[in-house]
């Protein structure tokens, strides 16, 4: 399929003008964003682009120091200061060319979502496509793949191009496929023409156990890390934070990669992105998949480069390791600032609250509060003794004590608000992280909350969210096609689970993360997951399904627990998500099919067919290869065709039974349920072994 350079550009999502000096760099004929490219030039790009690794093709060539001096220039870098108006003068300009649209999508097209690389299986179910089609497809492209083969983000975006597909990101997807035409509440603000000055909302991200959490405590002096299970945090924590220049609203995301949704629901309800990146570990998975969330999101990244106090830290080689993602620090020439700090020691805290209010007075944050309320909803709960809870994140509005509110197909009224420093407070203003109490239910996080004038207006909302899905649901018609993939599903071993969770970014999480594994042999069903402890119905529910039930920092209520004494189930419980997720690979591994490997034993020749009273049909023949051993499987072959495939059925050395005869010896030899043996043929003795598999 032919498309314009500019069309690829928003495939890739690379900005067309230096897609353009690629493929001119590649030695492809465009000179134009408008000009047309071949299959032909975009398995040549794809090429370059692998052998480059430098994709996404950075918007400006930056050169790296190939020399740098990290005891003595790093030391200078930091000291140095530029002054603030220099600074917001160029960041200016970067926060422009950031916030820049993109042209309208075709409508017409079928999209698909596509995450970083993708095994070739999985992007032929995404298609909805046959294996050896997306395999051809790779080979016209030039990438030799198999089924169970890795590709390249770059690879999959121009497969499902090549078939029509646009492609999006999660967050596009889900919004396309299940928010589209759902009805909205409309919030008016009298005050929009002339909105309030607000604080910055910081969302903090990187790797795993790169010191994401520990920098926040060093932030606001408390510590947080001793409650998460293996100091690993479990969901999003929102904190407000005072500094000498104003208040700071800080989002903490997971930094394990099962988090991926929630990390993604932070970088777009959020104004600045903090980086952590440990000065000893340098860029890593998450912290690759943190920055794509965060230009996503299209919002400033500062970049801390943390545990600057280690003997293994080189913050050069972070800052160079960074740069080949496009982020190139200021005194190299870039744009993005990147402070050197330690958790532990403290230092560089200040230099990073700078950076941040810099970046907070160039964004010129402001945002209307005479209206109902509005905003995100980041965390929501079951709490034994108040019962739902929810962490409200607001953006428009004031947020008030006894507010009527609905968010998804739930509504309540708010019976109290504590803030981030557990002080009860009767309103909250745009930026503010507040603990609600008060919604008839949980609802999960990344939903949007809006305040309404009465119970009425709630209550015709929530009527018209539950028809629209009511609909929606009732026009999944089976079809030819739906059956025959229904069909195919039937053919999957499948592991059925029942999830219950602590909160329900976790719970998301878990899902997420379960749903991701698996091949086209096994998979995993996940038949419920909710919020709170394991009850009767729960276990009810896995009675009769046959479902295992995961418990995640919860527990089963007294009448689950007798109910499952007397049924014997037995339910897992888990507060570290690694494990949940290994013990969930374990089980799907039993599930596969045994590989079996075969081995010949060896070759006899038929010589005489003769019948015996006793047992039946016999061969007597001369073994000419290796040997034949007495309950084995036989092949028969004739002029060298396999004609039969069965079990040795008697095994004999003239009169006796023995239960194997070596090469050069006659005897005799009876194959069950087979009569059609015939001097000439040849009777090959095989074994299997057994291997059992895991993903």
């Amino acid at each position: 399929m032919d498309i314009s350079v500019k069309k690829l550009s928003e495939i890739l999502k690379i900005d067309p003008n230096a897609l353009l000096e690629k493929m001119i760099a590649a030695g492809l004929p465009q000179k134009d964003i408008e000009d047309t490219v071949s299959t032909e030039d975009k398995q040549t790009l794809l090429s370059f682009i692998r052998s480059t690794k430098d994709s996404p093709v950075q918007e400006k060539k930056v050169e790296v120091p190939k020399e740098f001096s990290p005891k003595i220039e790093a030391k200078t870098k930091i000291e140095e200061k530029p002054k603030k108006e220099v600074k917001k003068e160029e960041k200016a300009q970067h926060i422009q060319e950031n916030i820049a649209s993109t042209e309208t999508k075709e409508k017409s097209k079928k999209s698909v979502n596509i995450n970083g690389s993708i095994r070739v299986n999985d992007l032929a179910r995404k298609l909805g496509k046959r294996g050896n089609e997306v395999v051809k497809k790779l080979v016209e492209l030039g990438e030799m793949a198999s089924l169970n083969d890795e590709v390249d983000q770059e690879t999959a975006v121009l497969v499902s191009e090549e078939f029509g597909f646009e492609v999006k990101f999660e967050e596009e997807q889900q919004l396309t496929e299940e928010v589209a035409d759902y009805p909205k509440i409309e919030s008016n603000y009298i005050d929009v023409k002339s909105p309030q000055n607000r604080h910055s909302v910081v969302t903090v991200m990187g790797h795993v156990d790169h010191g994401k959490t520990s920098l926040l405590d060093a932030i606001k002096s408390t510590n947080v890390v001793d409650g998460e299970s293996g100091g690993i945090t479990q969901h999003i924590a929102a904190y407000e934070v005072k500094t000498k220049s104003g208040k700071i609203t800080f989002i903490d995301t997971p930094g394990h990669e099962a988090f991926t949704a929630m990390r993604a629901r932070g970088a777009n309800t959020t104004d600045i992105v903090i980086l952590v990146v440990a000065a000893n570990d340098s860029v890593k998975p998450q912290t690759i998949e943190a920055i794509t969330h965060a230009k996503a999101a299209e919002v400033p990244i500062i970049v801390a480069i943390n545990k600057i106090d280690l003997e293994a830290a080189d913050i050069d080689k972070v800052k160079g390791d960074l740069a080949k993602y496009e982020l190139v620090p200021e005194d190299w020439g870039g744009k993005n600032q990147m402070i050197p700090v330690s958790a532990i020691s403290k230092e560089g805290i200040d230099s990073l609250l700078d950076a941040i209010e810099l970046e907070s007075e160039l964004l010129e944050l402001k945002a209307p509060v005479k209206g109902l309320a509005t905003g995100v909803i980041l965390e929501s709960e079951l709490d034994r003794f108040k019962g739902p809870l929810g962490t409200f994140l607001v953006q428009k509005g004031v947020l008030k004590v006894g507010d009527i509110i609905v968010a998804a197909e739930k509504k309540g009224k708010i019976k109290s608000l504590i803030n981030s420093s557990g002080e009860a407070i009767k309103e909250a203003g745009p930026s503010t992280p507040v603990e609600v109490l008060g919604l008839e239910d949980c609802v999960a996080a990344g939903e949007v909350f809006n305040v309404v004038a009465s119970e009425k207006d709630a209550r015709n909302i929530i009527d018209q969210r539950n028809a629209f899905l009511k609909e929606r649901a009732d026009k999944n018609v089976m079809t030819s096609q739906s059956a025959f993939d229904l069909l195919d599903q039937e053919k999957i071993n499948k592991l059925r689970i029942i999830i219950k969770s602590d909160v329900a970014g976790t719970n998301e999480a878990i899902n997420a993360s379960l749903l991701k594994i698996g091949n086209e042999e096994v998979d995993v069903d996940i038949v419920s997951s909710g919020v709170g402890g394991i009850t009767e119905s729960d276990v009810n529910l896995a009675i009769t399904t046959g479902a295992r039930i995961f418990g995640f920092n919860v527990r089963s209520d007294n009448k689950a627990k007798k109910l499952l004494e007397e049924q014997g189930i037995e339910v897992n419980y888990y507060s570290v998500i690694y494990d949940l997720i290994e013990d969930t690979k374990r089980l799907l591994s039993g599930l596969l099919k045994p590989i079996y490997s075969e081995k010949i034993l060896g070759l006899a020749e038929v010589k005489e067919v003769f019948k015996s009273p006793e047992f039946g049909l016999v061969a007597g023949c001369m073994v000419t290869e290796g040997l034949v051993r007495r309950e084995k499987h036989v092949r028969v072959l004739r002029d060298n065709v396999v004609i039969h495939e069965g079990e040795l059925d008697s095994l004999r050395r003239f009169k006796d039974d023995v239960k194997e005869v070596n090469n050069g010896t006659e005897c005799g030899i009876g194959i069950k349920n087979y009569l059609d043996i015939k001097p000439g043929d040849l009777i090959e003795n095989f074994e299997q072994k057994e291997e059992k598999r895991s993903l």
